[in-house]
């Protein structure tokens, strides 16, 4: 548990950083707040801005809450009577700040960044339980899961924003790890969330179109993932892909070491062998002698299915490699290693198989139906839950993906979700939008893919179900809006079979703990 924490302004802004309003040096803070509708008594209110609206806006509300002080964009107005500073960049003043408030406790730990379009989780997660498997004591925040490990909970962000992720931090320090593994998105890189920590190894997966709602271009997102991985400090260990010409570039005259990992032969973790067994996969990781230590062969098993889960082992293998855990252990530790939920988890209802995964681009799309493809099911059935506040040109990109695929998986029409109740329960908005839902019909239509729209989830699985023949493989894909879809299947799958009910499944909202 964090000790209960407060400071002085004066203490947490040095001398001639922003311009201060009111008397604010002497206000004592106990803790920070971005949203006026979370705001605590003692907080220090920062009002970021955002795409869709001004942090700045909602300053009246977090004082009446009791916010003790205000950082404001500069140029915002300040509610008469105030006290705060203006400062040019909020997002990096909200980091330093963070950081003096929790006693900069990154400088006495080992972390492990984890970037990419697509794999961040399952290498996060497996860079922990690798570091876990060696008797390191390890913390991880990810998509997912973060845990501590006494606490356990599924966030609200893929990386939480400044203040949050150093008060879990300090809240691993505290526990008495010295390891923690964060996942790296380009928006905590944008906004600044991940300022000021020293990470001894960074990874980066691979590279494709996404979030393009939040930036400029392609080219952006790319630059914001290769910020991270050239701010690595001299001596750390910057693991890229070796089959993805974008991600090996990202290592281009950087202060930290470069090993690569994949499956060309050049790759300082070589994956090679790679063989899909039902219901995961083996293969050998070669080790080329150099950074990582001496030449070495591991077999390894790992159960998880898909060539691109061997290359996520092979990433989290080199990075535990480069923090010196032993290669021996290393192998034999990913056959222990569970499978997060929704990456390609499969389930078996008598004579049915259900697969599911959060895939969410293009690029993960491709992954998942590619796998399927080699397991040669007898019949395939998808229903896909579109991608809701993500963009049109997303889910047009998803569309024509799933078109494609159509012409070997033959599982047209392919049943399709809006999940309107089911995303209506979070408390981010992931709703779809019209203009989303149109693009991923066209898209559709122009790949002469059939569609069969539902509103709600449960309509579109009860379609899939009574479709779905023994020996068949329901496949479910789609972020949030799909999160309940494999208990449902389950209970409408036994229904079919005269079995009894499971109990009753939750799977965890996005939620703040209190740690």
């Amino acid at each position: 548990m964090i000790r209960m924490r407060e400071a002085k302004l004066g203490d947490l802004f040095p001398s001639g950083e922003g311009m201060a309003f009111g008397r604010w040096q002497d206000v004592t803070i106990r803790g920070f707040s971005i949203d006026s509708r979370r705001t605590h008594p003692g907080d220090l209110f920062v009002g970021l801005p955002g795409s869709l609206t001004h942090g700045g806006l909602y300053a009246a509300e977090a004082l009446r809450r009791g916010a003790a002080a205000l950082l404001l964009p500069s140029g915002t107005d300040a509610p008469e009577g105030a006290a705060g500073l203006w400062h040019d960049s909020p997002f990096a003043a909200l980091a330093d700040a963070a950081r003096r408030f929790y006693g900069d406790p990154a400088e006495r730990m080992t972390l492990v960044g984890v970037t990419g379009t697509n794999g961040k989780t399952t290498t996060a997660l497996l860079v922990a339980h690798l570091l876990r498997a060696a008797g390191r004591k390890c913390a991880y925040w990810t998509t997912t899961l973060v845990d501590l490990p006494d606490v356990a909970f599924r966030p609200q962000w893929t990386t939480p924003p400044a203040h949050e992720l150093q008060r879990f931090l300090r809240a691993a320090l505290d526990r008495g790890h010295d390891h923690a593994v964060l996942e790296v998105s380009s928006h905590s890189v944008r906004q600044e969330r991940i300022r000021g920590a020293r990470f001894a190894a960074g990874i980066a997966t691979n590279f494709s179109p996404d979030h393009l709602d939040f930036h400029e271009s392609v080219e952006d997102y790319y630059d914001a993932k290769r910020a991270f991985i050239r701010g690595l400090p001299a001596g750390a260990a910057a693991v890229l892909s070796a089959d993805d010409p974008r991600v090996l570039a990202m290592g281009d005259g950087i202060q930290a070491d470069v090993v690569s990992f994949g499956q060309d032969a050049r790759a300082d973790v070589h994956l090679l062998d790679l063989q899909q067994r039902q219901g995961g996969i083996e293969g050998r990781l070669r080790v080329k002698a150099g950074r990582l230590g001496p030449e070495g062969d591991y077999a390894f098993q790992m159960p998880m299915p898909g060539r691109h889960n061997g290359l996520n082992a092979a990433a989290a293998f080199a990075a535990a490699l480069s923090l010196g855990v032993p290669g021996d252990l290393g192998a034999n530790a990913l056959g222990s290693f569970k499978a997060p939920p929704r990456r390609l988890e499969c389930q078996a209802v008598g004579p049915y198989r259900i697969y599911n995964d959060v895939a969410m681009n293009e690029a993960s799309y491709h992954a998942v139906l590619r796998t399927v493809r080699d397991l040669r099911p007898e019949q395939v059935v998808v229903v896909c839950a579109l991608r809701g506040n993500r963009g049109p040109q997303v889910n047009a990109r998803i569309a024509r993906i799933l078109a494609h695929w159509q012409q070997e998986l033959r599982y047209a029409p392919l049943i399709v979700s809006e999940s309107r109740s089911d995303l209506r329960e979070y408390a981010v908005d992931y709703e779809v939008r019209s203009e989303e839902i149109a693009a991923f019909s066209e898209a559709a239509n122009m790949g002469g893919l059939r569609l069969s729209r539902h509103e709600e989830l449960p309509s579109a699985i009860e379609e899939a179900v009574g479709r779905l023949r023994p020996g068949g493989v329901l496949l479910l894909l789609g972020t949030f809006g799909m999160d309940r879809g494999p208990a449902i299947a389950r209970q409408l799958l036994r229904q079919k079979l005269g079995l009894p009910e499971e109990a009753n499944e939750s799977y965890l909202e996005p939620h703040e703990a209190d740690y």
